[in-house]
């Protein structure tokens, strides 16, 4: 088998017409040009360049074989330089499954931070519930998820924190008169409630809250996403239960306020998953360590550990 080195530097020195040229092209010297192409004509059996006193020509053997390699010469050399942007992620694409939650917390933030510096590289992001981003993961559909953490997981693969966040319990003017009181889970059970769909991470969270107090979530509006929580609640339809980041600008306005719950309500983290063993693309592999390097704005990752279990 013939190297294609050899190919390489013969269509160089064939389309410049010269071995010197092809030697600054190719970074290397005029001997080493020389060789190789001499090295091709014996393992070729042929004459491939004739030299005349302008330079050199092709012979007719070395026209057919300019012919017959050029193209192909071309078409490497081009994956060659491809391969090279990627790895200097000039180019490539991440695919991202990821949560309503997720999205606003970290990933607007974070692709616009990575694009600023690595421009040519190319987002596909898939918004959808925590299971079904996961899912996606393990289907190959993405190269990694950013999900709030979820209850259950499916096992195999890698979780880290990327921040906590917090969530709150937050009323409208009709319930003024509970603002500022120490209230109990079991008094909320007394007023409307306004939360997201039970196959919602924030949802289950709930759930889990409720049960670990022995009480069960009663929902009277369930909306699909936390962006309709906070209307509701702002019109007086009743109390809502999300994020405190998506509600502090209506807090801060006086439209809505915070409720004092007796019983602490845990901390959650947005996370960052990926799946250690299927591979991914060098954009992405660029992506997830910069995820991993950042600090976001609730504070530094804990540290990583396994979804097996659900934990």
């Amino acid at each position: 088998m013939i190297s294609y080195d050899h190919y390489r530097v013969f269509c160089c020195a064939a389309r410049h017409r010269s071995f010197s040229r092809a030697a600054q092209e190719l970074l290397t010297s005029q001997p080493a040009v020389s060789r190789s192409v001499a090295a091709l004509e014996e393992q070729l059996q042929c004459r491939l360049f004739q030299r005349t006193g302008r330079g050199i020509v092709l012979t007719p053997e070395g026209r057919r074989l300019y012919e017959a390699t050029a193209d192909a010469c071309q078409v490497l050399e081009e994956a060659e330089r491809m391969m090279a942007s990627a790895r200097a992620l000039e180019m490539g694409a991440v695919r991202v499954g990821t949560t309503e939650l997720a999205m606003r917390y970290v990933l607007i933030e974070a692709i616009g931070r990575f694009q600023r510096q690595y421009p040519g590289v190319k987002f596909r992001v898939s918004s959808h519930s925590t299971a079904a981003a996961l899912e996606s993961l393990r289907e190959g559909e993405a190269d990694l998820a950013v999900v709030p953490a979820p209850s259950e997981a499916p096992s195999g693969l890698q979780r880290e924190g990327l921040l906590s966040f917090q969530d709150i319990f937050i009323a409208g003017r009709p319930f003024t008169a509970r603002k500022g009181e120490v209230l109990s889970l079991r008094d909320l059970a007394g007023y409307p409630l306004i939360c997201l769909t039970p196959e919602t991470t924030s949802r289950q969270f709930l759930e889990q809250l409720y049960r670990r107090h022995g009480l069960t979530v009663t929902a009277d509006m369930e909306v699909t996403t936390a962006d309709l929580v906070l209307p509701l609640v702002r019109e007086g339809l009743g109390v809502g239960f999300l994020p405190q980041l998506l509600a502090r600008e209506a807090v801060a306005a006086g439209e809505v306020f915070p409720l004092i719950v007796r019983e602490a309500v845990p901390r959650r983290q947005v996370c960052l998953v990926t799946d250690p063993v299927r591979p991914r693309s060098r954009a992405a592999e660029g992506f997830v360590a910069f995820l991993r390097r950042e600090k976001w704005r609730d504070g530094a990752a804990p540290a990583r550990s396994s979804l097996a279990g659900g934990k």
